[in-house]
């Protein structure tokens, strides 16, 4: 051996410039930090003073708060020692000393956010030793300067000026003084921006109606911001809260999502110019699971998958070990037509308050979570969807304000990222995430209920096309004259074959919707066989001497497809008006599901008539009946999924009944999934849904298919499920 040594490493002192520079990457961010030690620090104001912020050499940043400070021990032991165990203590256990406050700093790096401000700190402190009751006969000044960290010089060799001495500052109470010099001027947009920035870190009032629920007692908390500029404080002053302005919003959802991801809400609706249609649901409760559907099961087989050894422990343990815990959600949203914001008044505190705050942002133990909800950071993709489906109605992220309250206590996992950036995308981070989308989404659909109001109340007569009502007042005409009945023959035979013509026209539109349908649906299908097939092949190449038993496989798989194939082209067809075996519309469409149907262990009856007939373009008939089938199968899988929570095995059944009732031909279709929830009318509305990248035009096209064809789609609830029924004329 030539060499064996034990090193350690020196870190040079401009590491502790970079830490600042790489975690912390704003002023705002910077002040934030500031403000939360504050906060921990057990304080019930902070004052912010901005003295000659646009001068260089004279300006500087002064944060003081009243808490309970820092003894010379706790700056020589905790404050210079990065990540401190101090900060590292078990996370559910960690509260302020004297309002038990959940602390907020968790890395032990917001004093580094003092060198974002500024080259120069001086700090003065004087601690409380028993809550405000008896204070240090001492404080403590330390003096800082950045550009010793920046010479070429080892960590341990930049020293750090520190002293105690009898009070000067700090007589009467306790607290922490920070002032910051040798700063960058900052514009005056740059200041508006940053109080406004710090103005909504005060929580809201709302968050704090859940009243401390995790056990602590905040205490008040206050931040007031200055400057001695009177330019500037008039800027300052002029930057309202978002506070005053929320109970003005037309839409307003308050709202828990419990631990199983059930919303219990309450909703208002009140628009100054439609006073008659106000109404509010006190209590209401819906399960967002229905919105997740596909998400949830999608991460209950990659769970399962990792958790393979005990399948029924895992069964019980899901939801629980992936859901995030409790948190609160409270949206305000305003219609941003013109003639709403003037009739209700709004139209300037829109432009200089609710815009500039508009957004959905996050708050844990009421503090705000960065940077959700900042103009630049649309996290729910609120604008992304509306711009996609301009005719859903959307909410818009320039037309919310959202709060959603976490806390340490309730939701464990829902950790900052190390840059205060944002939390980290996690498990319970996903979930957290969709479960938000699906209470927006419900919001969405509670919205479009009063929105649809709203246009009915503004129709006006409904006239016929031009034509049609060209040709009434020629007849009308003629009439008058006493020379109808002269040219009845030639008026009548116009008549008929426009109708003809515009029925043409209409059925060509509703087949293209129907193949856009009849497309969607099964395309999944398709792809789940083609994979298999292909799976299939590369077993055969790598394992050759099983050829036979693969190729009997090979070729079920193949002659499966080719029916799917064979039933999708039916209903992409384009065909006449005819009579049809209505079992063959069934079947056709069972055949798309069949997989389905057999991987949630879904069994299907069809009863009745097995030979009813009724005249219908099959195609368009086939799709509507697809879209139901596809229905009941998806809320079924609910059903299923919110059984199992409670370790209940579920079995789905679908009936289909043909038959006819009043000379009329049916086909009924019953399952036992969760049921109707919504109106019947507002569910053949375009763009309303409950299901998860759910189109809302499914029903929409059913009603539409069915009125071409002069029937009608009923809907109701029997005892375990939905009952959906095509009834055709006679």
């Amino acid at each position: 051996m030539l060499y064996k040594d034990e090193l350690s490493f020196r870190p040079r002192a401009r590491l502790i410039k970079i830490i600042g520079e790489q975690l912390i990457s704003s002023e705002v961010i910077a002040l934030v930090e500031l403000v939360r030690n504050s906060y921990d620090a057990d304080a019930t104001e902070v004052f912010i003073k901005l003295i000659d912020i646009q001068n260089p050499e004279k300006g500087k940043i002064i944060i003081e708060d009243n808490g309970t400070g820092m003894s010379l021990e706790k700056i020589r032991n905790v404050w210079l020692e990065p990540a401190t165990p101090d900060k590292k203590m078990e996370e559910c256990k960690r509260y302020s000393k004297c309002f038990n406050r959940k602390l907020l700093g968790e890395k032990g790096i917001g004093r580094f956010a003092v060198h974002k401000l500024g080259e120069k700190v001086k700090l003065v402190t004087r601690a409380t030793i028993d809550c405000f009751g008896t204070l240090e006969n001492y404080e403590t000044v330390v003096d800082i300067n950045w550009n010793k960290f920046s010479e070429d010089k080892y960590l341990d060799e930049v020293k750090i000026e520190i002293e105690t001495r009898t009070p000067q500052y700090f007589l009467q109470r306790g607290g922490v003084y920070i002032e910051i010099s040798n700063i960058n001027p900052w514009k005056v947009s740059t200041i508006v921006n940053t109080v406004r920035k710090l103005k909504a870190l005060e929580s809201p009032d709302i968050i704090r109606r859940s009243d401390n629920s995790d056990g602590s007692k905040t205490g008040q908390f206050k931040m007031k911001i200055a400057s001695n500029n009177s330019e500037i404080q008039k800027e300052i002053d002029a930057v309202k809260s978002i506070n005053v302005l929320l109970e003005s919003a037309f839409y307003k959802i308050h709202g828990v999502v419990d631990e199983q991801g059930i919303l219990h809400f309450t909703y208002s609706f009140n628009r100054p110019d439609y006073p008659e249609l106000s109404r509010s649901i006190p209590g209401g409760k819906i399960d967002l699971k229905e919105f997740i559907l596909n998400f949830l099961e999608e991460l209950k087989k990659l769970y399962e998958s990792k958790n393979e050894t005990n399948k029924e422990k895992n069964q019980k343990n899901f939801y629980k070990d992936i859901f995030p815990g409790k948190f609160y959600v409270d949206f305000y949203v305003w219609d941003l037509d013109s003639s709403a914001l003037k009739v209700a008044g709004l139209q300037m505190e829109y432009k200089t308050v609710i815009k500039p705050n508009a957004g959905v942002r996050v708050y844990r133990d009421g503090f705000r979570v960065w940077p959700y909800g900042e103009e630049d950071d649309d996290w729910l993709g609120l604008d992304l969807r509306r711009l996609n489906a301009p005719k859903e109605r959307l909410i818009s992220r320039n037309q919310i304000v959202g709060f959603i309250n976490i806390s340490s206590e309730r939701n464990p996992l829902l950790i900052d990222q190390s840059n205060r950036e944002g939390l980290i995308k996690n498990t319970q981070y996903e979930v957290f995430y969709e479960l938000v989308k699906a209470s927006l989404k419900h919001m969405s659909n509670l919205r479009k209920q009063d929105k649809t109001k709203m246009d009915k109340a503004k129709e006006k007569s409904k006239y016929d096309d031009e034509v049609t009502q060209t040709i009434s007042n020629l007849k009308n005409k003629l009439r008058r004259n006493k020379h109808y009945d002269l040219y009845k023959e030639d008026v009548e035979k116009i008549e008929k074959v426009y109708k003809e013509r515009v029925t043409d026209i209409l059925d060509r539109y509703m087949q293209a919707a129907a193949i856009g349908i009849s497309y969607t649906l099964p395309v999944h299908e398709l792809n789940i066989r083609f994979k298999s097939i292909n799976s299939l092949i590369k077993e055969i190449e790598k394992n050759p001497l099983f050829l036979n038993d693969y190729i009997r496989e090979l070729e079920n798989l193949i002659e499966n497809t080719q029916n799917i194939v064979k039933a999708i082209g039916n209903l992409m067809q384009r065909k006449k008006r005819k009579e049809v075996l209505l079992l063959k519309v069934v079947k056709n469409a069972i055949k798309i599901k069949e997989r389905e149907l057999k991987e949630f262990d879904i069994k299907v009856s069809i009863v009745g008539d097995l030979q009813q007939k009724a005249v219908i373009i099959e195609n368009l008939v086939g799709t509507a009946f697809l879209n139901l089938v596809d229905n009941a199968i998806y809320w079924i899988r609910v059903k299923r999924m919110q059984l199992r929570e409670k370790g209940i095995y579920y079995k789905g059944i679908i009936e289909i009944i043909l038959g006819e009732e009043d000379d009329r031909p049916f086909i009924t279709i019953k399952d036992n999934g969760t049921g109707i929830k919504d109106p019947i009318e507002m569910l053949k509305e375009p763009y309303y849904s409950r299901k998860e990248n759910g189109y809302g035009l499914g029903l929409y096209i059913v009603d539409n298919i069915m009125t071409r064809h002069n029937g009608k789609l009923e809907a109701k609830n029997w005892k375990e499920g939905a009952v959906f029924k095509l009834i055709f004329e006679k």
